[in-house]
C-alpha cells in the first residue's frame, strides 16, 4: 500500500496542507523552530493523517498542470488555516505596539533577531506572554485537531478559496476592534496625562516639558501595564476560543 501511487499522492497533498499551516500558524511558524524539525513533523503527520483524507482524488491529478493546481490549492488551504489562527496574535502585537508608542517607548525600539526587524519592547513582552498562555491552554493541540477535522470537511484540492474573501475582510475589522479594546485603557490614560502636561506647560512656561513628561508617561504606563497584565490572563482563554471558532468557521466556508 505504501508504494501505491494513489496513496503517495494523497500523502503528498496532505503534507502540503500541513506545511502551509506550519508556515502561517502561531507557535508552529516561529523562526526559533528549525526548518528540518518542521519538515520532519509535517512528514510524520502526513503519513499519520492520510487516512482521514477520504474521498476520491481530484480529476486530472496525474496531469502535470492538474498536479500543480492541486498542490497550490492545498498550500493555500493550509496557509489560510494558519492565517486564521494568527489573526488574534496580530491583534495582541498591534495593541502592544500602540501601547508602547503611547508610552514613548518607540524611542527604545531595538533590533529583534527572531523577526529580523525592529520591535517595540513592550509589544514583544505582551506577544510572548500571550504565546506562553496559548501553549499552556493547549492551543497547538487545538490547531492540530482542527487540521484533522479539515481533511474530513475540505476534500483534497477541493477547497473553495474564493469564498474565504468576505470572511477575511470581516476578521480584519475584528482585528482592529480587538487591538483597540486591549489598548484603550492606555490610550485614554496617557491622553489625559498629555492634557494635564499641556495645562501645566501653560501655567508654568519655564518648565522643561520634554524632560518632565517623558518619565511621567513611562512611569504611569508601566504602572498601568502591571495592572493590565494581571487581567490579561483571564481574557486569554476567550481569545483562544475565538481563534478556534474562526478556524472552524473558515473550514465550513472552504468546504462549501
Amino acid at each position: 500500500m505504501i508504494l501505491d501511487p494513489e496513496y503517495l499522492l494523497r500523502v503528498l497533498l496532505v503534507f502540503v496542507r500541513i506545511s502551509g499551516l506550519f508556515v502561517a500558524a502561531p507557535f508552529f511558524g516561529q523562526r526559533l523552530i528549525p526548518v528540518q524539525i518542521k519538515v520532519m513533523l509535517a512528514a510524520v503527520l502526513a503519513f499519520s493523517l492520510a487516512g482521514f483524507a477520504g474521498g476520491t482524488l481530484p480529476p486530472r491529478i496525474t496531469h502535470p498542470v492538474g498536479f500543480i493546481v492541486a498542490v497550490l490549492i492545498e498550500a493555500m488551504t493550509g496557509a489560510l488555516l494558519g492565517f486564521a489562527a494568527q489573526f488574534v496574535f496580530y491583534a495582541v502585537q498591534f495593541a502592544g505596539d500602540v501601547i508602547g508608542f503611547q508610552m514613548s517607548l518607540s524611542l527604545a525600539q531595538i533590533y529583534n533577531p527572531i523577526s529580523g526587524e525592529a520591535s517595540n519592547p513592550l509589544g514583544r513582552i505582551l506577544t510572548l506572554g500571550f504565546m506562553l498562555l496559548f501553549i499552556l491552554l493547549d492551543g497547538p493541540q487545538q490547531l492540530v485537531m482542527a487540521l484533522v477535522s479539515s481533511f474530513q470537511i475540505v476534500p483534497l484540492a477541493g477547497a473553495n478559496l474564493t469564498a474565504s474573501g468576505p470572511l477575511l475582510l470581516e476578521w480584519t475589522g475584528a482585528f482592529f476592534t480587538t487591538a483597540l479594546r486591549l489598548a484603550a485603557p492606555f490610550m485614554v490614560t496617557l491622553f489625559l496625562i498629555d492634557v494635564a502636561l499641556g495645562v501645566f506647560a501653560r501655567m508654568v512656561p519655564q518648565a522643561d516639558l520634554f524632560s518632565l513628561g517623558l518619565p511621567v508617561k513611562i512611569l504611569a504606563g508601566l504602572a498601568l501595564f502591571a495592572l493590565f497584565i494581571q487581567q490579561f490572563g483571564p481574557v486569554t482563554p476567550d481569545l483562544v476560543i475565538r481563534m478556534i471558532e474562526d478556524v472552524a468557521q473558515l473550514l465550513n466556508v472552504l468546504g462549501g
